[in-house]
């Protein structure tokens, strides 16, 4: 039974807390869009406020990984 109870209070945290921990525009001000995968030349900075998207950016050109 206990398990059940940390479950759901991990899952009030990520559902309600979390997203409002990030910025929803902050994403936008580093140049970024919010998608659901990062394209190959692309990498992702950061989550955005849709827990099933990720900020994705252009790589700069010294960027190897």
């Amino acid at each position: 039974m206990k398990i059940f109870y940390y479950l759901f209070h991990f899952l009030c945290y990520a559902t309600f807390v979390l997203p409002a921990l990030v910025d929803p525009e902050r994403c936008s001000k580093l140049y970024g869009q919010c998608k659901k995968r990062c394209a190959r030349y692309e990498k992702q900075i950061e989550l955005c406020l849709s827990p099933s998207k990720i900020c994705c950016i252009e790589r700069a050109f010294e960027d190897d990984s």
